[in-house]
């Protein structure tokens, strides 16, 4: 897990993007996520990765108790998580960490929207861009992406501990006030 975001452990200014008040709701429920969506989080891995769980449940605690730079967003139907997103800001770039939709839910626009949301969250903080990583033999999340603007810059090799597969790091490029003059 750490060879996987060790780009984020580079000292670096820390900065608050005060995520703590952050709340947004969709059909009258509150998005961000907390420890309390852990086993959750943990069983949707489970449905998308064909029952393997990428992430740990340590993982999952690590990231949002990191709540100066970090945030989490989840979807549910009734009592049934259908989707999550996970984004890292540092100054000047917003990164995916992490995003899954029930594949019973998929082709319904949901993975769309917590994108968006996560570039949105960006654009207001300042950010250029936008990056994310995608298995090198998942092209339909490859052209998903593309579809929305992101750009494979480079490849990761054996970016993925469980299998060593690579990882194409993808960029969205944002135009900010500056680009439009």
């Amino acid at each position: 897990m750490l060879k996987k975001f060790r780009h984020f452990f580079k000292e670096e200014p820390e900065v608050n993007l005060n995520f703590t008040p952050y709340v947004t709701t969709l059909a009258g429920r509150t998005m961000q996520a907390s420890e309390v969506n852990i086993p959750d989080l943990l069983e949707l891995e489970k449905k998308v990765y064909q029952g393997k769980q990428p992430w740990s449940s340590f993982s999952f605690a690590s990231e949002l108790r990191k709540k100066h730079n970090s945030l989490y967003l989840v979807i549910y139907d009734k009592a049934q998580l259908v989707g999550f997103i996970g984004g890292r800001f540092i100054p000047c770039e917003g990164h995916i960490t992490n995003i899954a939709v029930d594949p019973t839910y998929q082709g319904q626009g949901i993975g769309h929207y917590l994108i968006n949301l996560i570039v949105e969250i960006a654009r207001k903080n300042g950010a250029r861009q936008v990056s994310l990583e995608v298995r090198a033999d998942n092209e339909l999340a490859q052209k998903i992406y593309k579809g929305l603007g992101f750009e494979a810059q480079f490849i990761r090799a054996g970016y993925y501990q469980d299998d060593h597969m690579d990882a194409i790091n993808m960029v969205l490029h944002l135009k900010g006030k500056e680009d439009t003059k």
